[in-house]
Formats: structure tokens, sequence, C-alpha cells
């Protein structure tokens, strides 16, 4: 398998890269990756709170009753709610300025990249990679012998690696000190020691993997055995110290570092 396109693009606030890998005539992958900048901007649109125009926005302005939202809104919301009951309400979409308000990006940016990524495959592809500001989804293979690979940040270097992982037909998501957003509010509630400066979750779905690294992240430690409860998924914690912790789930993965 030969690398067929390669196209970096920004969305959403942060740098995507996709790269296809398929036995296909070059300007079938650039359509199909059309489709998939496409859609991140329609949802982009949707789901922004720094556009005034968008649902959740209006929705804030009580312009926009919830009940009268497309569906893909209530479906995040639904799923957001959710996730504040098994989280114990470490994961919250109301910000503390303003608890009124809405603001579902610790979810969202992961649901949209896989739900834009799977027009990869509906439109006949079957290796692809794509990576939105470090959420990444994968099909297929990046060469027949080994899967995608994906690499860790060092999260006190960002030009270093901490651990290369096999990526086969899964999902990796991140939450760090370098990248907290707006998602992340209050200091970590783990009891375990160290504070964690990164977590990073693997499994089948990156919906669910950015928001496990989202809410484990604010834990702690112990957000990697929160995360490994829930089935197929696993987490990989490092601390300021440059100590790690995985579970097993997560641990398999690593090729090395």
């Amino acid at each position: 398998m030969v690398l067929t396109a390669h196209r970096v693009f920004e969305t959403m606030g942060t740098v995507a890269t996709v790269d296809v890998c398929d036995d296909v005539a070059p300007e079938a992958s650039e359509r199909a990756i059309d489709a998939l900048v496409a859609e991140l901007e329609r949802l982009e649109e949707m789901f922004s709170t720094y556009r005034l125009s968008s649902e959740i926005s209006r929705i804030n302005r009580g312009d926009l009753d919830i009940g009268r939202s497309s569906p893909e809104v209530r479906d995040v919301l639904v799923a957001c709610a959710w996730l504040e009951r098994d989280s114990g309400g470490v994961f919250c979409i109301h910000p503390p300025e303003a608890p009124d308000a809405i603001d579902p990006s610790g979810y969202v940016k992961g649901w949209a990249t896989e739900r834009a990524a799977a027009l990869l495959s509906a439109s006949g592809l079957r290796h692809w990679c794509v990576n939105v500001g470090g959420d990444l989804v994968t099909s297929g293979r990046r060469e027949s012998s080994r899967p995608w690979r994906a690499a860790v940040r060092d999260p006190s270097d960002p030009r270093a690696v901490a651990i290369v992982i096999d990526v086969d037909q899964c999902a990796v998501a991140t939450s760090a000190t370098y990248e907290r957003g707006d998602h992340l509010w209050g200091a970590p509630v783990g009891g375990r020691g160290d504070s964690v400066a990164s977590l990073t979750v693997v499994g089948p779905r990156l919906a669910w993997a950015d928001a496990f690294a989202t809410a484990a992240f604010v834990m702690g430690r112990d957000g990697v055995d929160w995360v490994a409860a829930h089935d197929g998924y696993g987490a990989l914690a490092i601390t300021h110290e440059g100590d790690y912790w995985a579970s097993e789930e997560f641990d398999r993965l690593i090729v090395g570092a």
C-alpha cells in the first residue's frame, strides 16, 4: 500500500491531517476528503460556542429551545448527560461562570471527527487515518505488514515522544495540561499522589475515547481505572514527574518509546 492522499487543514480551532493509503485513484481519495472537511465545517457551525449563529450559541441566548434543535445537537446533549452521571459529575457541560449555559466541547470534537471520518469508509476507502488536534481514528493499515501507529507526546517536551502505540482499527484521544480546553474545569480530583500531566485513551469509538480522556484527566491517576471499567477502552496517565500508569488494554498496544 502507498500513500494516495495527504491533507492538512484547520478546523474546530486546531489542525487536522488526513492520510489515505488505498489502491484507488488519487481523485477518489481527494473527493472523499472534501466530504470529510465539509462535514467538520457543518458540525462546527452547529456546535461552536464562538459562532453567534451556532445552535449552541442560540440555545445559550434563549433564541432556540433544545427540543427544536437539530437531531445531532439533541444526541450530543443526551450523550453528555450520560457521561456526567457515569463520571460522578466530573465531566460537565455547564461552565462555572455561566451555570445556565452549555458547552459540549469535551464531547463534540471526538464525536465530530468520528462522524466525518466515517465518510471515508462510506466512499469505499479502507485504509486511512484522521487526526484532528490529537483525536485520532483509523481504518485498515498504513502498510500490509503493520497497523497505523500513534505517538503519545511527552507532556514536558513538545518535541519528544513518551510512548508509541499500535493503532489497529481503534481510536486515540489525549487530554493534557498543554492543551486544556474550556471543558476542563478545576484541578485533578484523583486521590493517589502525583498530578497527571496527560491522559490518553484508546478504544473502539473516538467520541467516547475523547470524552473519557477529558473526564479521566480531571480524575488524575484514578481516571485510568475508571476508563478501564468501560469495555474495550484503556488509558495511559503520565505525571509531571515523568512516571506513567497504563491499564492492561492500553499496555498491550505499546511498541516503543
